[in-house]
């Protein structure tokens, strides 16, 4: 692969304020870099090819040092500067060496010359791989952008060729930011803010992908899109061009290195042309990452890509329960929420070392799968994702403002992000919208759903994540009490145009009902926070988490916590649940809910136990998928007269089987005072800080496989099998909550007949409550 030809680069006039180094973040009093980040430099950052989807071997790189100026928006092309910025990095991360926020009313400048020595027969691309907000570009003082390019998260492509002279040229790029004024409202701006708090971020201003020029022949290959098609081992493959393409012939030649496997033209201009590949084939999956190479040809213009063989559906188990299948094999995705942002580059990585690493360290810890989240990533990011093998779910980047007025904007944005990753086979999933951000009503809602849904059918189409969604395929949002509501059917006149009902809880899990139209998904839970000293954005009290503060003094009881949800989560995927999304991979500056901090330096659990939990959830769902369950209800809910109990303290011994309990008073759950919550229904009035309850239950004779008991707890909770501790639950829930119970230790305390079960609630403040049900399930093979 060639680079610096037929380009050489150099600066242009600059006012140069010193040596570059990582400058101080806007949020933070000194820089916090990754390893990678530490290794950064002018002459090495970003050197790999920015497309490996559609790879020539002659281009140009232009990341590293360029001049820059903020200055007034009415101003015109900036002949001083207010010194250097490194590219590919935004104005307000540290690797820039700016760490500045221009501000509405003014607008970020870049400036560098190339050298050039232009061909005739051939054209001259400038790339610009993402650019936030608005991007005008200039060759020698003439605009080369027809129309300004306006979007934060998609590539930029211009002809410079007619603005081209052999020798020196100078380029201009000029950015502009409309965060914090009214210009403009209902861009993708994710998850940026002018004032970073919760799971909103410091602002990324201007140029923040690689930049670099690619020289192409006057008829060219300006893309093409391989659709896999598993069932019949082949791949369908629409090649694009450009220039004098009537009669010419573009040839689609599938490889394994320098093999040639099969071949086809291209007949005809706008259809795919089918490459049926030699059997055995081989499927991509996370599991066996396999990559079929591309090399497609048209005259003297040649480019290299690549696909994956891979199938990704919702369809029925043999049990009639939608669930994800690869392959046609049932898949639980299970994942991380995972926000792309570095201490160091902010939306930018600081190297494909550094993406690799959050690559393989969700791989490490057992996922399959991320979600990424209301971003959009450089090209080799997916590139990794596809050669290393992980699943993604990709988010549309949420805007704000006039629903109505930014719906046409977003919509355009959202076919360009499709067309952009369409190459990428890890990309499985497209999520258009998260948590009704942006999301305009019904009917716009659902149109887009059915665009996405018709426009690329090679994919899973998920409905609006989190709530709000209108078409309610088995609910439609929370009531005023925080219960589910969900609706049997769709509304009247409405089409179903997602695969997936997705729903959001924390710390969770909580599975909306199996369905017949989609497939039950939970696509954010968890979110426990945790603040590892030494590793935190914010050294002071400041620590956000939506599964807590990060007050824990030890990481012990929150990775307790985590299992518990696993040990949850494990149940529901066994009963239909398709697959989850844990929040979140990484801390991100105040937000401390990571499983690894925000410098990469560090896993907060223990990686071996993480990978053996999330390989529990992911047997339970194929066990759930392909065996007949066989549950036995041991301890029943609101059983009359089934507890004993006192509210004031009993002697020591009190969870054992031989304590005498005759004087307690005997009476039915659920145990509490008045709930605002529905599901909590008070049949023993409960006003006292403590409650201790004793109950008796005989045992199964069938095999049991696992071991749970619904509980609807606030608050702490202790729970005893012939006196010996089974269940510890801190906090409080809002329901019934399936906990799963270790079945060795329950086989080795259990007795055919005259089990006692001891439970002690202790309230701390607010309302209080206490019921449960004890389950025993086993499974036979069909």
């Amino acid at each position: 692969m060639k680079r610096l030809a037929p380009f050489a680069l150099g600066f242009c006039f600059a006012l140069t304020v010193g040596a570059w180094a990582p400058a101080t973040p806007l949020t933070r009093a000194e820089p916090m870099l990754t390893e990678w980040g530490a290794k950064v430099t002018p002459e090495n950052v970003w050197r790999d090819y920015p497309r490996p989807q559609m790879v020539r071997r002659e281009w140009t790189s232009l990341n590293g040092l360029w001049n820059y100026r903020i200055w007034d928006v009415t101003n015109g092309i900036p002949e001083k500067y207010d010194g250097e910025i490194l590219v590919p990095f935004a104005a307000g991360s540290s690797l820039s060496g700016v760490a500045r926020y221009p501000g509405h009313t003014n607008c970020l400048w870049y400036a560098r010359t190339f050298s050039a020595n232009p061909r005739k027969g051939y054209r001259t691309l400038l790339h610009i791989d993402g650019s936030d907000f608005r991007t005008q570009v200039f060759v020698n003082g003439v605009e080369v952008t027809d129309v300004p390019h306006e979007t934060a998260q998609l590539a930029l492509t211009c002809d410079i060729t007619a603005q081209l002279k052999a020798g020196e040229n100078k380029l201009d790029i000029e950015t502009w930011d409309p965060m914090g004024g009214n210009a403009l409202t209902g861009y993708s701006s994710g998850k940026q803010t002018l004032r970073p708090d919760a799971c909103f971020y410091t602002p990324s201003t201007g140029i923040w992908a690689p930049v670099w020029l690619e020289e192409v022949p006057e008829t060219h290959i300006t893309g093409y899109k391989a659709t896999p098609d598993l069932d019949a081992g082949a791949v369908d493959v629409l090649v694009d061009g450009e220039g004098d393409v009537k009669g010419a012939a573009a040839r689609v030649e599938v490889r394994v290195g320098d093999q040639v496997l099969t071949s086809a033209t291209v007949a005809e201009w706008g259809k795919p042309v089918r490459l049926v590949l030699p059997k055995p084939v081989k499927a991509w999956s996370p599991e066996t990452p396999f990559l079929y190479d591309l090399r497609i040809t048209l005259g003297d213009d040649e480019v290299r890509g690549y696909f994956g063989l891979r199938k990704f559906e919702v369809r029925k188990d043999p049990q009639g329960v939608l669930r994800f299948y690869l392959n046609n094999e049932v898949y639980f995705a299970i994942g991380t929420l995972d926000q792309g942002w570095w201490p160091d580059g902010l939306l930018t990585p600081p190297s494909d070392e550094a993406m690799a690493f959050d690559i393989l360290a969700l791989k490490k810890m057992g996922f399959n799968m991320m979600r990424k989240h209301i971003k959009v990533e450089p090209m080799r990011y997916y590139h990794l994702c596809d050669k290393l093998g992980i699943l993604v779910l990709q988010d549309m980047p949420s805007g704000w403002g006039d629903l109505n007025g930014r719906y046409g904007r977003y919509r355009a944005e959202l076919k360009g992000m499709i067309d952009q990753l369409y190459n990428a086979p890890s990309i499985v999933m497209w999520i258009p919208y998260n948590e009704r951000w942006g999301q305009p009503k019904q009917a716009q809602t659902s149109w887009t759903l059915t665009w996405v849904k018709r426009y690329d059918p090679s994919r899973v189409v998920d409905g609006p994540s989190g709530w709000s969604d209108y078409e309610g395929g088995f609910w439609k949002s929370l009531d005023g009490k925080g219960a589910l509501t969900p609706t049997q059917h769709l509304p009247e006149g409405v089409k179903e145009s997602a695969d997936v009902i997705d729903f959001h809880a924390y710390p969770g899990p909580v599975m909306l009902p199996v369905n017949s139209h989609r497939a039950t998904f939970i696509g954010e839970f968890g979110g426990l926070g945790y603040k590892t000293k030494g590793h935190v954005w914010y050294p002071d009290a400041r620590g956000w988490g939506y599964g807590g503060t990060g007050k824990d003094e030890t990481v012990a009881p929150v990775e307790s916590k985590y299992h518990a949800l696993m040990d949850k989560l494990a149940l529901l995927a066994g009963e239909g649940l398709a697959g989850s999304v844990y929040t979140q991979t990484t801390d991100v500056e105040q937000e401390i809910n990571g499983l690894l901090t925000y410098d990469r330096r560090h896993f907060k659990f223990d990686v071996a136990k993480l990978k053996a939990a999330h390989e529990r959830v992911c047997a339970a769902a194929v066990r759930g998928a392909t065996c007949k369950a066989v549950s036995t209800t041991l301890l029943p809910r609101f059983a009359p007269n089934a507890w004993r109990y006192s509210f004031t303290a009993p002697a020591e011994g009190w969870e054992q089987p031989t304590f005498a309990d005759a004087d307690w008073k005997i009476s039915t759950g659920g145990f509490g005072s008045k709930h605002l919550r529905p599901a909590a229904k008070v049949a023993t009035p409960w006003h006292t800080k403590d409650i201790w309850l004793r109950t008796t239950f005989d045992g199964t004779q069938a095999d049991v496989d696992e071991v749970f008991a619904n509980i609807y707890h606030d608050e702490d909770t202790e729970i005893y099998l012939n006196g010996e501790l089974l269940l510890s639950l801190k906090g409080y829930n809002h329901g019934y909550d399936p906990f799963a119970i270790d079945v060795a230790r329950f086989r080795t305390f259990v007795k055919p007949k005259g089990n006692v079960l001891a439970v002690h609630v202790k309230q701390t403040y607010g309302e209080q409550y206490f019921d449960m049900e004890l389950i025993v399930r086993g499974f036979e093979k069909r």
